[in-house]
Formats: structure tokens, C-alpha cells, sequence
């Protein structure tokens, strides 16, 4: 049993062997945080929870008399579970509800608690999952002016370092909306903590900043209709102390795809509040009476022995409680996609050839990409209707070729978007989101479709199924090439910008639920202009995301590894393109560390390329299954930070393991030994540099001595395997 509750001191314990989280019931019935970090078995709340003789112990009862809290608790400056707005309090508040008198005083308090041995399933929403028994517990609040109810949801993983918490919000009145809706808070002493946060842009995805945690608010926010390319929803909070290896940290991750904000306050009295949930602005949720409105569940997750462990525990958890696609564990086809070979410009024997090209190659699954539908030879027309083209390509022809070649066919789809000259458009306009009377700001020359409406959902899966039903596709490219703007939805006209957003994000829920649940067998892959919607939400339906649109190979370095500090390799699409920059044999050294692939046309490759490719396919065949796919990654060197980029990967059993390092400047003559993490000291490795063995012990504490002159851009790329006795 991971969460413990102690009757005569209303203390909650939440832990499993590596964490603590300690909160209770005050004599207030408020429920206040103690404690969050390494295991702890015992505490003391009255030590814990006195901060001397404050002034704020007193308080003036709904009676007009003046009463002490008999505990150590004050309001503004005691660490919450649950904050509150409109009080004492003023720190930024997670919940706020405004009735119909325009009063947006909230605030809750505890009224029972119940532990339940299962995990909590909804439709069309994307929650965790566990195969093994877990504990959950549930607190009921009530809010003190109104007959609203809150259920506070606490989920603990005993196989990984994390905690899942989500609220539910249910009214037995009628008038009130939602204004804020925070999934998550977590009251700390901020002491000396800082975080890093992942910001970026088109083809510069996810990069690794680290700032101080200054007084006042620092907001991570998107508000572009997906969790988007700008910033990640999820923040490493860590010690001025931690590094890759040791030190305490944590990180926050919101299992959503829509608009997020992540709010970071310091008080006068040095008090950390973290708040994480849907972004606040221009929301307006209404409370139906007797409606349940459940929020997207965040992750919290722990490492007392730095950054590493921390990815893995998350990289652990998002394999093992997110994916849930029969995928998620298996080999991932080597595949070659069409777009950069030839993009829009092709036929039936051109496509042809490039399926006999990723054959030649050693490619087991061939995608054509965008441009096989009507009047798509430019992107200014033809999303919405997706009809075959059947004057450009035969789809089955090059479906059976393929299959004949024992090659899998994919197709890239963009369901969420359309263009104003398609017949969809003309018979259905109040289908896109637009508003009348304004100018519509077209972003590549397309709008999105209005997928708070089911009328839209069910023509989608018309769409999707009449081409799995029909055809034998094993993949979808799942592309979303524009963000939100000029958000209106004709059957939902009254309906706050804020709230739209979020009812336009459970639609393609919707969407991806009943897709990939009626066809199990068809690998879906995410991709949002690159990896502009690469979050938690997306995962629970595609075990993997396209990410970056960017395939210069020295780029995606640095793009795949600040996405590493969250999310596994096995998510990240990663492909061998014309870029170059390098040799195909780094290219593809670097595209190993993700789903592997290739994006260009194979008849512009070489022999010798051809021959580097097919002994990085031999690499894969042999160690992406046990290290990329299922292993644990160590980072070895910071390419943000220094002249190299450096992981390796080693499988759970420790049998296997890879190494990249790349050279950025040319680099002279210099003692360099470099050291492996996470092997098994006592275990003796053959590695591919002429056959060498080692034991694991000498590569980590040692190293391997790559002592020479490196050239721009110069990689090595080491196996292991462990030789049997």
C-alpha cells in the first residue's frame, strides 16, 4: 500500500521507496502540504508547520467573534494543497469560481476522503493506466459559499517515481462558471530553486533553458489552440546543486494538448507555489448543475540523484502508463517518407520507384506523404475533401506493390485542417472555426475545422475509416500544420474563447480515441508542423511524434536532446534526410536515437550511401529494440553547453549498449577518455571498434580513449554486448 493515512493526526503519507508526500487535515479542515522529496518514514507537523509567533493566527468566524487556529496555521503563509482566491491568501489561486453576481470568491474545504485500489477510466480522454494494482486517493471539498463540490485525485506509481493529481469539479447549482482551472499545486519553500523549462519555435523545438526562480510570477504559457512549438508543458524544477548524476529535482508534466499555463509565484516570505493546468485566459467554463467537469491529470515526478534519473523515471512512466498502443514496446519499422524526395510532384510510377528505392535501402515501410489527394498540387487547396486523386496515383496499385515487396504502406492525413476552395468548405462552411465580420488571418492558406462539433467528428471518421476499411494502410502520418486563431464555433456561439479551446482539444480526443481504437494495428504517428503538439495527451494515442520538421542532423542534436530531459527516444521521429551537413553514416547514427527512417528520394543516394545506410540498418536490427526503444538513456555531454554531444543507452538487462558522440568544432590533439554510464561493472562487453572487449567497469570508471585530432562534425558511434560465460 503506497498512501497511508493516520487517523489521530489527519496525516496523509503518499510514498512508495525513493518519495515522500505528507499533507493533513487542520484543525481549519484546510487541507496544508508538509512535505514533498526523498522517503521519508516519519514527521513531525508541529515542527514542520510552526513559523513562530505570526500575527496571522487569528480569524474573525462567519459570527463575528475573533478566534486562533489551535494549529501553527495561517492562511498566507502556510503551504496548501488547495489555495484559495478572494481571501487572506494571495498567492495565485488554482481554482476560481464566479457566480451569477459576478463574485469570484473561492474557497475549499475538506469534507471526506476515500482510498481506492483502481485508476479511473473515461472516454475519450487521456488518463493514466497501470497493468498492476495502484492506490488512489480521493478527497471531497466543498466550497464555503456555494453547493459546489471538488474531488482532489491523488494516484501514486509504485514502478516509477511519479504521482499523478487531477481535480473534478461538480455543482448542484446553477449560475457559475470556471474562470481558472489548475490540475495542480504544489507550496514549497523556495529556498534555492530554479528550473528549466523548454522553449523553441518552428525547427527549434524544446530547448533546455535553465533560469533562476525569481520573487513574483514567471508564467509558461501557449495559447495557440495546441500545447505548440513555443513551449513545452512541462518544467524540471531543480537545486542550484543538481546535475545529470546527482542532487534533487523534479518535474512537472501536464497530460493535455490544448492551451496550458505552468505558474511559478514567490511571496514576501519566500514561499514557492507551482500551479499547472488549461491557461486561464479568456476562460469561461459553465457549471451545469449536477455535471462532472473532469480536468487533464498532471505528473509529478521525483529524482534525489539528479537529472538522468529523473528522464529515465519520466521516460519510464510515459512507456509504461501513457502509450497506450500496442507499439510501445515493439521494434518500429525502418521507413522511408516521400515528402522531402519529391513533396507535392509525383505519380503512381514515380512513387513506385521510390517504394522499389526503400527496398534497395532496407526500408520495411514506405509513406507517401502529402499530395495524393484532389487538387493538391499546391498547398493552397484541397484539405477537407480527400478524395484520391486518381488522375496523380493508382493507391492500390502502389499499396499491393509495396506489400508484394514485403514493405508496409503509410499515408499522411491532416483531418484537423481545410482549405476555402474545397467542396467541403463550399457545402459545409460552419465546419472551420472563423468569425464573422473580421478578417481571417489564413496561416498556410488553411483553416481548422471546428472539432467541438460532433457533426465534424463523425465526417472525419467517415473519411479516415473509408481509407483503413478500404485500402491496407499499417500507418498514418497525423499531421496539424496551423495553430489556432479567430476561434468561433457556430454551435457554440455563446461559448468564452478559452472554454472553445478546450472543447475544440476534447474533440480531437475524440477523434484519436475512436480511430485508434477501431484500428489497433495501424501505427499512428503525431506531427504538428514538426513537433508543435509534442506532450502527454498526443502520446496516449500515438506512441510516437514527429520531432521536427527540421532534418539537418546537427540541428536535430540539439532538438532531440533537450526533448530526451522528458520524453524517450522511442517517441521522437527521427529521419535520415538529403541534408549535407554530414555523412549519412552520422546522419543515421543520430537518427537511431529516435524511430529511425529516411525523408528523401533513394535514387539521389550513392552506393557508398546506400552501404552506409544498410550498416546503420544492421545496428538498428540488432540493438534499437533492447536500448532505443526500451532502454535507459544517460546524457553524457551537453551540446547547449561544450564542443560535444554524447549519450548512451543501455538496456534493462544491461546486456547491450550504444554510445553517439559528435564533435561540433574541429577539435586538436587531446586526452579524452570517455565514460560510459549505467553498465554492469561486472559484465564484459564486446564493442564494433575492432572487436575489443571490456569490462564494464574499465569503460565506466575509465573510459574509452578517443585521444586524436576531431574534425567538424566528426561522430562515434560504439556498441556493446555483453560476451557470454
Amino acid at each position: 500500500m503506497s498512501i497511508k493515512f493516520d487517523k489521530d493526526k489527519k496525516l496523509f503519507h503518499l510514498f512508495n521507496k525513493n518519495f515522500s508526500y505528507y499533507f493533513y487535515i487542520n484543525d481549519a479542515n484546510i487541507l496544508e502540504h508538509l512535505y514533498f522529496g526523498a522517503f521519508l518514514k516519519n514527521i513531525d507537523i508541529n515542527e514542520i508547520t510552526n513559523l513562530g509567533d505570526s500575527w496571522g493566527r487569528h480569524y474573525l468566524t462567519k459570527d463575528n467573534k475573533e478566534e486562533v487556529y489551535k494549529s501553527h496555521f495561517t492562511k498566507d503563509m502556510s503551504y496548501l494543497e488547495l489555495g484559495s482566491f478572494g481571501t487572506v491568501d494571495k498567492r495565485p489561486a488554482p481554482i476560481i469560481i464566479k457566480n451569477k453576481n459576478n463574485s469570484y470568491y473561492t474557497d475549499f474545504k475538506f469534507l471526506k476522503f476515500k482510498i481506492y485500489h483502481n485508476l479511473e477510466e473515461k472516454e475519450d480522454f487521456p488518463l493514466v493506466f497501470s497493468k498492476s494494482k495502484v492506490d488512489r486517493l480521493e478527497l471531497t471539498l466543498k466550497e464555503v459559499t456555494r453547493d459546489i463540490y471538488l474531488k482532489l485525485n491523488y494516484v501514486v506509481l509504485d514502478d516509477v517515481n511519479t504521482i499523478i493529481r487531477y481535480v473534478k469539479i461538480i455543482s448542484k447549482e446553477e449560475g457559475n462558471f470556471l474562470t481558472k482551472v489548475m490540475s495542480f499545486e504544489l507550496d514549497l519553500a523556495k529556498q534555492n530553486y530554479n528550473l528549466i523549462h523548454f522553449y523553441g519555435d518552428w525547427s527549434f523545438e524544446r530547448n533546455p533553458e535553465l533560469i533562476k526562480i525569481n520573487h513574483g510570477y514567471t508564467r509558461f504559457s501557449s495559447f495557440f489552440g495546441r500545447s505548440g512549438h513555443e513551449e513545452n508543458p512541462s518544467i524540471i524544477y531543480l537545486r542550484d546543486d543538481t546535475t545529470e548524476d546527482y542532487g534533487e529535482c523534479f518535474l512537472v508534466n501536464l497530460i493535455y494538448s490544448g492551451n496550458f499555463l505552468i505558474e511559478n509565484y514567490v511571496d514576501r516570505y519566500d514561499n514557492l507555489r507551482i500551479l499547472c493546468g488549461i491557461n486561464d485566459e479568456a476562460l469561461e467554463i459553465p457549471l451545469k448543475k449536477n455535471e462532472e467537469i473532469l480536468l487533464p491529470q498532471v505528473a509529478l515526478t521525483y529524482s534525489n540523484n539528479g537529472l538522468t534519473a529523473l528522464s529515465q523515471s519520466s521516460h519510464n512512466f510515459i512507456r509504461e502508463h501513457v502509450i497506450r498502443s500496442k507499439f510501445v514496446h515493439k521494434e518500429r519499422p525502418i521507413l522511408l517518407n516521400s515528402w522531402e524526395g519529391c513533396y507535392l510532384d509525383f505519380n503512381t510510377q514515380k512513387i513506385k520507384r521510390y517504394i522499389e528505392g526503400a527496398y534497395k535501402v532496407g526500408a520495411n515501410l514506405f509513406v507517401l506523404d502529402d499530395g495524393w489527394f484532389t487538387n493538391r498540387n499546391t498547398d493552397f487547396n484541397g484539405l477537407g475533401d480527400r478524395e484520391i486523386e486518381k488522375e496523380k496515383i493508382n493507391l492500390k496499385e502502389l499499396i499491393d506493390y509495396a506489400h508484394s515487396l514485403n514493405i508496409k504502406f503509410g499515408l499522411w492525413f491532416e483531418p484537423e485542417m481545410i482549405n476555402l476552395g474545397t467542396e467541403l468548405y463550399k457545402v459545409h462552411p460552419e465546419y472551420a472555426l472563423r468569425k464573422a465580420g473580421v478578417d481571417i488571418g489564413l496561416y498556410r492558406h488553411q483553416l481548422v475545422l471546428d472539432t467541438s462539433n460532433d457533426e465534424v467528428i463523425d465526417y472525419l471518421i467517415n473519411k479516415i475509416s473509408y481509407f483503413l476499411d478500404n485500402f491496407n494502410i499499417d500507418y498514418i502520418k497525423w499531421d496539424h500544420n496551423r495553430y489556432l486563431a479567430d476561434v468561433y464555433s457556430k454551435i457554440h456561439p455563446n461559448a468564452s474563447e478559452g472554454y472553445l479551446y478546450h472543447l475544440i482539444t476534447l474533440g480531437v480526443y475524440k477523434l484519436f480515441n475512436r480511430l485508434t481504437k477501431k484500428y489497433p494495428d495501424v501505427l499512428f504517428e503525431g506531427c504538428a508542423s514538426g513537433g508543435g503538439r509534442f506532450d502527454l495527451g498526443m502520446l496516449y494515442y500515438t506512441p510516437q511524434i514527429w520531432c521536427s520538421d527540421e532534418t539537418d542532423p546537427i540541428q536535430r542534436t540539439y532538438i532531440q536532446y533537450g526533448t530526451s530531459f522528458v520524453y524517450p527516444l522511442s517517441t521522437m521521429g527521427a529521419h535520415i534526410s538529403k541534408n549535407q551537413i554530414t555523412s549519412y553514416k552520422t546522419k543515421g547514427e543520430i537518427a537511431l536515437l529516435g524511430t529511425y527512417g529516411l525523408e528523401l528520394d533513394p535514387y539521389t543516394l550513392k552506393d557508398d550511401e546506400i552501404q552506409e545506410i544498410k550498416e546503420i540498418n544492421g545496428i538498428f536490427k540488432e540493438f534499437h529494440l533492447d536500448t532505443v526503444v526500451n532502454g535507459d538513456l544517460y546524457r553524457l555531454y551537453n551540446p547547449f553547453t561544450s564542443n560535444l554531444f554524447g549519450v548512451n543507452v543501455v538496456s534493462k538487462d544491461k546486456r547491450k549498449a550504444i554510445l553517439l558522440l559528435i564533435n561540433y568544432r574541429k577539435d586538436n590533439n587531446k586526452h579524452r577518455y570517455i565514460k560510459f554510464k549505467g553498465l554492469d561493472e561486472g559484465k564484459v562487453y564486446k564493442t564494433n571498434l575492432e572487436n575489443k572487449c571490456y569490462s564494464g567497469d574499465f569503460l565506466m570508471k575509465n573510459g574509452l580513449n578517443l585521444s586524436k585530432w576531431l574534425n567538424e562534425f566528426e561522430s562515434f558511434f560504439v556498441t556493446l554486448k555483453e560476451i557470454d560465460k
